[in-house]
């Protein structure tokens, strides 16, 4: 078969020079063909136009989505979709493309035929003949209006969220306020008779009654703001060094007329060697109040509790609270430190809101501790751990020296500001049985005047003044060079409000309301 011989069904190949010039030729238009068809068959408006913004070409998609069709602009100036007030688009593309740029993914608004205003994204090019000088720009042009539709509408979902979530912070803070403002006096009078003496048993049976169910609804009230702070990562904690066996006898001693009226047995085994840890001594004590709360709440009467605690070889304390009460099945294990999750217990109510372990579980993460749980089924009680690192002798050593330095130091000369009066009334008589020395003020000025008059060790003051915030006072204070320390009272407590009162100078931020061992406890830490 000869070089010019081709099978059947193949190409003809073209052997001399001029069959192949119009062979060739016949390729371009062919591509030509191809290029315009797939030109005139796309959904984005494919255009070209000269230097001057007259139209060249105009596709069927360009007319889907200007409405206008191709004997309507070839010829015309692109102008026609253009809005008045972005002609100057327009003249800024056209200067980029004679200076050889190309425009990519431009996004703008045009304007269809009858009026309405479509947002687009446009690529436009320089257009060059075959010496390469500029002639005109092609321009592809793609309706981006559902997109932009559904990006406002996310924006303003997003703005809707944020507000509402401003919204419920304010509406969270301004609740706590209110329902801790009345709670402050009424808890911190019950602590004052609870431990005044001279009581008889019916009557202080009676006080104790009231002061835990004052102490449940302040407890509600914080888990609320606590789940709040923990989900937007707003919790601040405040370390230090402290004993894990000290805060668990505070916690037991916090349910122990629970314990006695049940008949609950208790059992308590502290003896691990190393029981320091570096932690915010009430959020630890807030996790094993509640692990403690739980057992004596699922203990039937006459049942047991049992608290232990042990070293592991890893420089790490382990507490154990085991009951003899109604159990977990398996099904509610795996669901146990969920928020508002509660074990389906039919022999006892359970009452509450079902946050506490869910908060203790955050907490113990963010003291890069554990916390877990099991039980061997319904009826068979449940046992909890938590786990934290332990800190080293001589730390624990020193924080031993501060505390018994800050135990020495009650005889403080107290300037007490509160507006409240039944507030102020019995945060008074509390700092007396302290053996402080305490001057009072309702007002900023009146806290003003007596700071000027006379020295104080110490600044204890509500936020919320009628003239007024304890800030200011705390200001006038450093101002005059005094470095007195402060606590902060408040029914605010956010985040946002700690931060305020610690930046005006507080060195702690106290939230309504409060009892004897809190304000005793704070009042040891701040002074240290």
């Amino acid at each position: 078969m000869s070089s010019s011989e081709s099978k059947p069904g193949a190409p003809l190949i073209p052997t001399n020079a001029e069959e192949q010039r119009i062979y060739a030729q016949l390729l371009r238009q062919e591509a030509q063909a191809k290029l315009a068809a797939i030109v005139e068959s796309s959904d984005d408006a494919i255009v070209s136009k000269t230097l001057d913004g007259i139209v060249n070409t105009w596709n069927t998609g360009a007319q889907r989505i200007f409405g206008f069709t191709a004997d309507e602009m070839i010829g015309q100036p692109i102008l026609k979709i253009i809005p008045p007030n972005r002609v100057q688009e327009e003249y800024d593309i056209l200067a980029r493309l004679r200076r050889g740029e190309r425009v990519d993914h431009f996004e703008t608004i045009r304007r269809r035929k009858e009026g309405a205003l479509i947002d687009v994204s446009v690529t436009i090019s320089p257009i060059r003949d075959s010496t390469g000088r500029i002639v005109g720009a092609s321009k592809i042009a793609r309706d981006v209006t559902a997109q932009k539709q559904i990006q406002r509408e996310l924006a303003a979902a997003k703005a809707a969220a944020e507000a509402a979530n401003i919204a419920k912070d304010r509406f969270l803070s301004a609740l706590s306020h209110e329902l801790r403002t009345p709670l402050t006096p009424a808890l911190a009078t019950l602590s004052f008779l609870e431990h005044a003496g001279g009581l008889s048993p019916e009557l202080l049976e009676d006080i104790r009654v009231i002061r835990r169910n004052v102490e449940t609804e302040a407890r509600l009230v914080d888990d609320l703001l606590d789940l709040t702070r923990i989900t937007r990562g707003k919790m601040a904690l405040h370390f230090e060094v402290v004993d894990l066996h000290s805060i668990a006898r505070n916690a037991l001693a916090m349910f122990q007329t629970d314990i006695d009226q049940k008949g609950i047995e208790v059992s308590i085994a502290l003896r691990a060697r190393d029981s320091h840890v570096w932690a915010d001594p009430g959020r630890l004590q807030q996790v094993l109040a509640n692990l403690i709360s739980n057992a004596v709440k699922f203990t039937p009467a006459e049942g047991a509790i049992f608290v232990r605690s042990e070293n592991n070889d890893e420089q790490r304390i382990r507490v154990e609270v085991r009951d003899t009460g109604v159990g977990i099945d398996d099904s509610m294990l795996q669901r146990l430190f969920n928020p508002f999750e509660q074990g389906d217990h039919r022999s006892i109510r359970a009452g509450g809101l079902g946050l506490g372990l869910s908060i203790s579980r955050s907490l113990m993460e963010m003291h890069h501790g554990t916390i877990s749980a099991a039980s061997p089924g319904p009826g068979k009680g449940a046992t909890f751990v938590v786990e934290l690192g332990t800190v080293s002798a001589a730390q624990a050593n020193s924080a031993a020296s501060a505390d018994d330095a800050a135990a020495d130091r009650m005889g403080l000369r107290v300037l007490l500001v509160e507006d409240h009066d039944d507030t102020r009334q019995i945060m008074t008589r509390l700092l007396d049985k302290f053996g402080c020395k305490v001057k009072t003020a309702s007002s900023v000025a009146e806290a003003v005047a007596l700071a000027d008059r006379e020295p104080f060790d110490l600044l204890v003051s509500d936020l919320g003044l009628p003239d007024g915030s304890g800030m200011e006072v705390m200001r006038h204070v450093r101002s005059r060079g005094q470095t007195i320390p402060g606590v902060a009272l408040s029914g605010y407590g956010q985040p946002e409000d700690i931060r305020r009162s610690e930046e005006a100078g507080f060195a702690t931020h106290l939230t309504k309301p409060i009892n004897l061992h809190k304000l005793r406890e704070v009042l040891q830490r701040v002074t240290r």
